[in-house]
C-alpha cells in the first residue's frame, strides 16, 4: 500500500517538472497553466506547513554553529541562483551574432561555448555547496529520518489531493504520458516531493514562510556599506515589528567572530549601524541580523 501511494504522489508530482501539459499559447509562462498554480498553491497551504513544523523541531537539535552554517548555505544559494537568472537575462537580451535573415527569430538561440562555460561554473558552485549540505544532513540523518517519518500519514492525503487536481485539469490522455514517468530526477525537482528530501529538508528555514516573508522583524532590506568594507561602515536595515534584535559577524565559515549589536528591544522602522572593522584580515565575512521571528545573513568582503 506504502508503496502504491509513494507511486501515485510521484506520478502527481512529475507534472511540475515536465512540460507534458503544455500552455495554449507558446508564449505564455508555464507556470501560468492552471494546474500548476493550484498544484503550487495547495503545496504552500497544506504541505508546506507541515513540513515546516518538523524542521522546527530538528532545529532544536541543530548546534549553534551548524545553524549559523546553513544560514550561509542559504545565502550563497540564493547568491548564486541570482547570478544565474542575471546572467540567462543577459543571454535573451544580448543582440544575436548570427545573420538576419527573413525567417522568423528561434525563442531560444544556442548558446555560445563561453555562455555555456560561464553557466557551468555557477552549477558547480551550487553543486559545492549542496555537497556540503549533504555532509550534514548526514550528521543529522537519524533525526531527520525520524521526523519526516511523522508525516507518513499526511503523505496518502497529499496524494489523493493532488491526483485530484491533475485529474481536473488534464485529458486522459495527458494522464497517460505522465504514467511513463516513475520517480527519478524529475520527481525530486518537484515541489512537495523535493521538501521531503534530507537534503532540502535541512535547507528549509525553519522561521521563514515562503507566501509571507514580511512576517520576519527583519524585512530583508539590510545592507553594509560601502562593500567591500573599509575601517569604519555602515549597516542599514529594517525592523517590522519592535522586538529584540541581534547582529553578529561571522567568518567565512560560519563561526562567530563576535557579536556587534544585541538590543533587548528596537522599535519598528530603520535602523542604522555604525560597524568598525578595522581589525579584520582580508577576506569573506558574514552579518546575521536575528530578531524575534526570523534572521537574516548576507556576505560582505573586506579588502
Amino acid at each position: 500500500m506504502k508503496t502504491t501511494l509513494f507511486k501515485s504522489l510521484t506520478l502527481v508530482l512529475v507534472l511540475l517538472a515536465t512540460n507534458i501539459i503544455a500552455p495554449a499559447h507558446a508564449e505564455q509562462r508555464k507556470d501560468q497553466h492552471p494546474v500548476r498554480r493550484e498544484m503550487q498553491a495547495y503545496i504552500e497551504q497544506n504541505v508546506l506547513p507541515v513540513v515546516r513544523q518538523q524542521r522546527q523541531k530538528l532545529d532544536a537539535q541543530l548546534s549553534t554553529a551548524d545553524k549559523a552554517q546553513l544560514a550561509i548555505y542559504r545565502t550563497q544559494l540564493k547568491e548564486v541562483r541570482q547570478r544565474s537568472q542575471a546572467l540567462r537575462q543577459s543571454f535573451r537580451s544580448a543582440p544575436s551574432a548570427a545573420p538576419q535573415t527573413a525567417e522568423p527569430a528561434s525563442p531560444r538561440a544556442p548558446l555560445t561555448d563561453a555562455q555555456q562555460q560561464q553557466l557551468q561554473q555557477l552549477r558547480t558552485e551550487t553543486r559545492t555547496i549542496m555537497q556540503q549540505v549533504n555532509q550534514m544532513a548526514e550528521k543529522y540523518a537519524a533525526n531527520i529520518t525520524q521526523l519526516l517519518q511523522e508525516v507518513q500519514p499526511q503523505k496518502a492525503k497529499w496524494a489523493t489531493d493532488m491526483q485530484a487536481i491533475v485529474a481536473k485539469n488534464t485529458t486522459p490522455e495527458q494522464q497517460e504520458k505522465l504514467g511513463h514517468f516513475r520517480g527519478g530526477r524529475m520527481h525530486y525537482r518537484s515541489g512537495a516531493s523535493r521538501l521531503l528530501r534530507p537534503t532540502a529538508f535541512l535547507l528549509l528555514d525553519p522561521a521563514t514562510s515562503s507566501t509571507a516573508p514580511a512576517s520576519s522583524d527583519v524585512s530583508g532590506t539590510s545592507s553594509l556599506f560601502p562593500n567591500p568594507a573599509v575601517a569604519t561602515n555602515q549597516l542599514q536595515y529594517m525592523v517590522s515589528k519592535a522586538g529584540p534584535v541581534t547582529v553578529e559577524l561571522l567568518d567565512s565559515r560560519g563561526n562567530t567572530v563576535r557579536t556587534v549589536a544585541q538590543e533587548a528591544k528596537q522599535e519598528k522602522g530603520a535602523h542604522t549601524l555604525q560597524v568598525n572593522l578595522a581589525d579584520l584580515p582580508k577576506g569573506t565575512y558574514y552579518y546575521k541580523i536575528t530578531t524575534r521571528t526570523g534572521s537574516e545573513t548576507k556576505r560582505f568582503a573586506k579588502e
